[in-house]
């Protein structure tokens, strides 16, 4: 009996681990999901309410661009405030700005080329195998991405 317990244990904290990518990583429903993981709607629910899932969810959603911009309306207010005070910037704004620009720094540097190159290749090996044709189709537009990704990261520098 207790060996079935443990079993039955690993099994729903594996369900419980994949419900929570697909639910926070994904547009799936949260019928699919559960179809998917093999839970109950009511069983997925219990875990997105008891454990917070949308506040992840929502963390998970928020990109590196939507972040950076954000960033420069925070700059943008700092200079703004001293400027309407017609007064320069105290050491505090000053450190506040560094802090800031360094955040959008690493955030602009986050995602390299090689990141990008390795989830493709990953992909479309996956491709050739189970959907050979698609791979065909896909291949060279996945290439173009990864040329756009490059223009990219190289004016993001």
């Amino acid at each position: 009996m207790l060996k079935h317990l443990i079993t039955m244990g690993r099994r729903k904290d594996k369900e419980y681990k994949d419900a929570y990518e697909l639910y926070t990583q994904t547009n799936l429903g949260k019928n699919e999901i559960a179809t998917i993981v093999k839970v109950s709607t009511k069983q997925l629910n219990t875990w997105i309410n008891e454990n917070s899932w949308d506040l992840d969810k929502s963390a998970v959603e928020t990109t590196v661009p939507q972040l950076i911009r954000n960033y420069f309306k925070n700059l943008s207010l700092i200079n703004q405030k001293a400027t309407d005070e017609k007064r320069p910037l105290d050491s505090s704004e000053c450190d506040q700005i560094i802090k800031i620009t360094n955040a959008i720094n690493t955030l602009r540097k986050r995602y390299n080329l090689s990141n990008y190159h390795a989830i493709l290749k990953e992909c479309l090996e996956w491709l050739n195998i189970e959907h050979n044709e698609a791979a065909k189709v896909l291949a060279p537009a996945m290439f173009e991405f990864l040329q756009h990704k490059a223009k990219e990261i190289r004016n993001d520098s």
